[in-house]
This record gives structure tokens, C-alpha cells and sequence, in this order.
């Protein structure tokens, strides 16, 4: 089942980082140094969950918690279409 804390866990496996790290309101920006990290990190999540996004989910996504909730409703809302 997808929900923040088993997205938080496969980004803390995918960073190689204590889960303690990954509070919602830590910038994805102060964990991920590369953006083409935090986009295979995106990709992977997306793999790992069976949720595909789209550029227009990911604006305005800062934030460990932002990404987790994105990721959330869209398994949710593949659930319910």
C-alpha cells in the first residue's frame, strides 16, 4: 500500500539516508545535490508505487511531504478513476 511512510522509505533506500532525515518539510533540494538524481529518484518511486506523473504533478513540489503527497493521490486516484 502507498502511503508517506513507504515513500519514505524508498527515498531513504534510493539516498542511502537514516529515514529520520526525510521530515515532510525537508526540501528535496538540501537532500538531492543533482537534479538529475532527484529525476531517477522520481522515476524510481513511480516504478516502485505503479504511478505515473506528469510534469504538471511535480510543480510546486519542494518538500519531502510535497512529493509524498503527490505520489499518494495519484495512487489514489488511480484507484478511483
Amino acid at each position: 500500500m502507498l502511503d508517506k511512510n513507504a515513500v519514505k522509505e524508498k527515498m531513504a533506500s534510493f539516498l542511502r539516508v537514516p529515514i529520520s532525515r526525510l521530515e515532510d518539510e525537508a526540501p528535496l533540494t538540501h537532500l538531492v545535490a543533482e537534479s538529475f538524481v532527484l529525476v531517477e529518484m522520481v522515476i524510481e518511486l513511480q516504478e516502485e508505487f505503479g504511478v505515473r506523473l506528469v510534469q504538471e504533478d511535480l510543480k510546486g513540489v519542494k518538500t519531502v511531504g510535497d512529493l509524498a503527497q503527490v505520489l499518494e493521490s495519484r495512487a489514489k486516484a488511480s484507484l478511483n478513476p
